[in-house]
C-alpha cells in the first residue's frame, strides 16, 4: 500500500497495524519533517512495515505494478502535475489494484473529471467526498 502525501502519517500507522508483518506500507511525501514523524511513529510502536519515502518529484522509486492499494487523502488540491502523479499511481498499482482519493479541498465534480482526462483511470465509485478509482489496463 501508498500513503501518497502521507504527512505525519495519520492513515501510515493505523494501515500498517491492519496490513500486519507481511505487509508493507510506503509513506511518501514532498516534506522531510512529514516523513521524519513518521519514521519517529513507527520507530515508537514498532512497526517495523512502514518504509518512508522523502521524494522532490512524483516519481516514488517503488517496484512498478507491485501496490494493492494507493491511498491520496487530502493531497489533491496540492497538486502541480496530475500528468506525472496518475502515470506514476498507474505505474506502481497493480491491475487489480484501487487508488482511494478523498480530493479534500477540491470538488469531487472537478477531480474526477481530472482523474478521468488522465485517459489512465475510471472512476469505479464516488460517495460523498470518497472516490474509488481503478487503472485502466492496457492490452
Amino acid at each position: 500500500m501508498v500513503d501518497y502525501g502521507c504527512g505525519p502519517g495519520r492513515y501510515t500507522l493505523p494501515i500498517a497495524k491492519v496490513v500486519g508483518p507481511k505487509g508493507k506500507v510506503f509513506a511518501v511525501d514532498i516534506q522531510p519533517l512529514a516523513i521524519s514523524m513518521v519514521k519517529e511513529k513507527a520507530f515508537r510502536e514498532s512497526l517495523a512495515n512502514i518504509e518512508p519515502i522523502l521524494v522532490d518529484s512524483y516519481n516514488t522509486g517503488i517496484q512498478g505494478s507491485s501496490i494493492d492499494l494507493v491511498l491520496l487523502v487530502d493531497t489533491f488540491h496540492q497538486i502541480k502535475d496530475y500528468d506525472a502523479l496518475f502515470r506514476e499511481i498507474h505505474r506502481v498499482l497493480k491491475q487489480d489494484g484501487m487508488l482511494f482519493m478523498d480530493p479534500g479541498h477540491m470538488k469531487v465534480s472537478k477531480t474526477r473529471e481530472i482523474v478521468e482526462s488522465s485517459g489512465l483511470f475510471t472512476t469505479v465509485e464516488c460517495r460523498g467526498n470518497d472516490m474509488l478509482v481503478a487503472p485502466k489496463v492496457w492490452q
